[in-house]
């Protein structure tokens, strides 16, 4: 292998090299140079490649800035690095998975971010491959032969959930933000050769790798040593980080030259004044049948447990109800923790950040709402479409007065909640107050399980809230941009 970095930019030698390319054109080393100190219009990945090198190809000053996500425990933070750190990072990363040359490198990633810097820019920038700068928001944006997809656990679950049609298959996954579970990266050798699930940090860059959904063990990269692990957490050396020496939040067992994590020990609640391990809490929560995932934050003073259900769960809610779903688990819990969850969500996923990590932040708007929270009992998203199979059920709050002896779903509740999914599905802001051509043409009932769907075009989103045999209320949310 070549380290081709600086000579791509440095020396003419590979001016007619492509490096970069989309759907509509291929970018030549030379035309890359040219780029330089210009400004870009379009796709956002090329800017911030183009900025990237004009700032460390011809500069002394190689070190660059990565925030950290943070977490329950811990605030985000600034993590440096330096472009030699990176190369050496990709050339390990090359030799050890023994990757081909010349592949296409596709992404669900930014570069705004240490995975998608490292995978989708320096890896095959240093390497001898192609990188494609359109992103990959869905499977059917996956479209190129000979393919490297770097991605999150959170995009291959929702691949895997609703069972997408991938047409071209990649020949390469890599993986990174959280575990792959089980099923998931099953499901992911189905479409992919090889599936890559890596380990790693902002702080530490990449630590090592598995490639079998049937073992826990991470095989290490040349440039990480353990020097350290115990209850408290583990500290290491990695020859990928500005600051040599690192510590994480992770307990690992050392078995030669893998390591195998035992959980978190950074997931500390203080509530009442004492302090709680959340990884506790969910594991006891977790073994409940009804309960698949669970995820506990400190909000308002409690604990709040977001809690995923299994169809069973589901089952469970909708003939009794969650108040009765959060008797059960508290009883389950009092005898054992000094402090319990007081406040519950019950959802059909976590949210996860496109890292596939859980969406701290988006977990504590929904303990935020004053409304009750729907019941999710299914989603499917795509581009322009999405729809969710809603249960809106009698405990929940906005029920209580409208009206007394027969309660119905208003129709600020049925805007809000449209809203609200216009937002998770397409990440857009709507007019909320300039609804069009609304119309109710039948009334949603308590425990009524009703279909919402949502059609995005270019100057707002349709929804309709029905089910198999009726229609019970339509509109548009015009986009705020929609003039």
């Amino acid at each position: 292998m070549t380290d081709r970095f600086y000579e791509y930019f440095l020396t003419d030698k590979f001016d007619n090299n492509v490096i970069l390319k989309d759907s509509e054109k291929e970018y030549t080393v030379k035309d890359v140079k040219n780029m330089f100190g210009k400004d870009i219009e379009g796709n956002e990945t090329l800017k911030d490649i183009i900025d990237f090198l004009n700032k460390t190809v011809n500069s002394s000053n190689d070190i660059i800035e990565f925030k950290t996500s943070g977490s329950s425990a811990n605030k985000s933070k600034c993590i440096k690095k330096s472009v030699k750190n990176m190369l050496l990072e990709s050339k390990d990363i090359y030799e050890e998975l023994g990757l081909a040359e010349n592949m296409e490198f596709i992404s669900t990633t930014t570069l705004k971010h240490i995975f998608g810097m490292c995978f989708h820019f320096i890896l095959p920038l240093n390497t001898g491959s192609v990188i494609n700068i359109e992103r990959i928001n869905y499977p059917e944006d996956i479209k190129v032969e000979n393919a490297v997809l770097i991605t999150s656990p959170s995009f291959l679950d929702s691949l895997r959930k609703y069972d997408a049609d991938v047409v071209v298959k990649p020949k390469v996954i890599i993986s990174a933000g959280s575990k792959l579970k089980d099923e998931t990266y099953s499901y992911a050798l189905t479409i992919a050769e090889r599936v890559i699930d890596l380990y790693g940090s902002t702080e530490t860059n990449s630590i090592g790798y598995r490639e079998s959904p049937e073992s826990s063990l991470i095989k290490l990269f040349k440039g990480i040593k353990i020097l350290s692990a115990s209850e408290y957490g583990t500290t290491l050396s990695t020859a990928y980080s500005y600051d040599p020496v690192q510590e994480i939040g992770d307990k690992v067992k050392i078995c030669g030259d893998k390591i195998e994590l035992l959980g978190r020990c950074d997931r500390v609640l203080k509530v009442h004044e004492k302090r709680i391990l959340a990884d506790d809490i969910e594991n006891e929560i977790k073994k409940n049948d009804l309960i698949n995932e669970c995820f506990c934050i400190e909000t308002g003073g409690k604990i709040g447990a977001a809690t995923v259900l299994t169809k069973a769960g589901q089952d469970f809610i909708i003939k009794n109800g969650s108040s009765e779903l959060s008797k059960i688990l508290k009883s389950n819990l009092k005898d054992k923790f000094e402090v319990i969850p007081q406040r519950w969500r019950f959802l059909d996923e976590l949210p996860k950040n496109e890292r596939g990590k859980v969406d701290v932040k988006k977990i504590k708007e929904l303990f935020e709402l004053n409304l009750s929270f729907p019941l999710i009992l299914s989603r499917i998203h795509s581009k322009d479409y999405a729809e969710y199979e809603l249960c809106f059920l009698r405990s929940s709050n906005f029920f209580q007065g409208h009206f007394e002896g027969m309660p119905i779903l208003a129709g600020v509740v049925q805007f809000f909640y449209a809203d609200y999914f216009i937002k998770d599905a397409f990440d857009i802001e709507c007019r909320q107050g300039q609804i069009r051509r609304v119309k109710f043409s039948n009334i949603i009932r308590p425990d009524k399980v009703v279909i919402l769907r949502l059609k995005k075009n270019e100057t707002g989103v349709n929804f309709k809230y029905e089910d198999d045999e009726r229609t019970y209320s339509s509109g548009i949310f015009p986009l705020k941009s929609y003039l």
